[in-house]
């Protein structure tokens, strides 16, 4: 199972019709008006084939300039916290993307647009520069839609379609809230979940609901009958579904609690062989490793070692595979 945050992202936005006005409304009016909207599109899946790297990016899409035919690519991530290797992470999806498909000679690379979109606990820090040989390093210029920044009036002013609007306001508000908080909140949105609800547009109403449900049932603590009656009052109509996904949540949960105890038995023996080959991996991309590196990666926890084993393979630096 992956990131409630990232799901929600990714069902929402990977629509068109729904990320068109999110993108629209972070970037600045110049960028905004050099890009035909009516050719936004899902990037194609032969790009995802092709390009290794940005089958790890969260959405891309696809459309086409104003001022010429030319194509360009608009690059959508999401985080929920503060990951210090974002910038690397975007410039290696950017330059994978840049260098995708034949052109003439005579053109230059598909430009690409980066928006990041940030809920983290605290605002969005950009990375240091102090730092001699920073003007050096490549780097991508990028856009950030930071929740943790804006307040909710600030978002609902915003002109998105409605379920737009309510995967925002769940991500910058739901997250960690007392049951009581949580349950008022979602009946402040109300309008904007029966507006969710009657859409008949891609994923549609019921989907919609489901998802934006489910995230309530991850990432708070409201007793799933509760959730369920208030969506139902919000609603105005019979609402079946959070019931089963409770307990496909509870059920998931407690397979995952047996796979774990009866991995733990298997753990002691798998470690080093993990170990080496993390070590090998982080050898072959980054050269000699240095020997505090080394030391680390053989006294990392299970969890660690996953992380690193994720990161290895798209990660631009050393630095970025151990990032917190």
């Amino acid at each position: 199972m992956g990131s409630p945050h990232d799901e929600l992202f990714r069902s929402t936005f990977r629509h068109a019709h729904h990320a068109a006005p999110w993108l629209r409304s972070v970037l600045p009016p110049a960028l905004r008006a050099a890009i035909d909207w009516t050719w936004l599109r899902p990037a194609p899946e032969s790009l995802h084939a092709d390009a290794a790297a940005v089958r790890h990016a969260d959405l891309v899409f696809a459309a086409r300039r104003r001022d010429n035919p030319a194509a360009l690519w608009l690059l959508a991530e999401h985080k929920s916290h503060r990951d210090p290797a974002v910038e690397d992470q975007l410039l290696h999806y950017a330059l994978r993307l840049r260098a995708h498909g034949p052109r003439p000679h005579d053109r230059p690379p598909i430009a690409v647009l980066a928006v990041l979109l940030h809920h983290g606990e605290a605002p969005f820090a950009p990375p240091r520069r102090d730092d001699p040989f920073a003007p050096f390093q490549p780097r991508l210029a990028f856009l950030v839609d930071d929740l943790a920044a804006q307040d909710e009036r600030t978002l609902r002013a915003r002109d998105l379609t409605p379920l737009g609007l309510a995967t925002l306001l769940c991500q910058r508000g739901l997250r960690d809230l007392p049951p009581t908080d949580a349950l008022h909140a979602l009946d402040r949105w109300a309008d904007l979940l029966r507006a969710v609800d009657r859409d008949p547009a891609p994923p549609g109403g019921a989907a919609a609901i489901r998802a934006l449900a489910g995230y309530a049932l991850r990432t708070t603590e409201v007793e799933p009958r509760d959730l369920h009656r208030a969506f139902e009052r919000i609603l105005q109509r019979p609402e079946d579904t959070i019931m089963s996904t409770a307990e496909k949540l509870h059920r998931e949960g407690l397979e995952q609690g047996l796979e774990r105890g009866l991995a733990q038995g298997r753990t002691e023996g798998r470690t080093e062989g993990r170990i080496e080959t993390i070590l090998r991996l982080l050898g072959r991309r980054f050269g000699p490793l240095p020997p505090a590196v080394a030391a680390r990666v053989r006294q990392g926890s299970p969890a660690e070692l996953d992380r690193w084993t994720d990161r290895v393979l798209e990660a631009a630096t050393l630095d970025g595979v151990f990032a917190d």
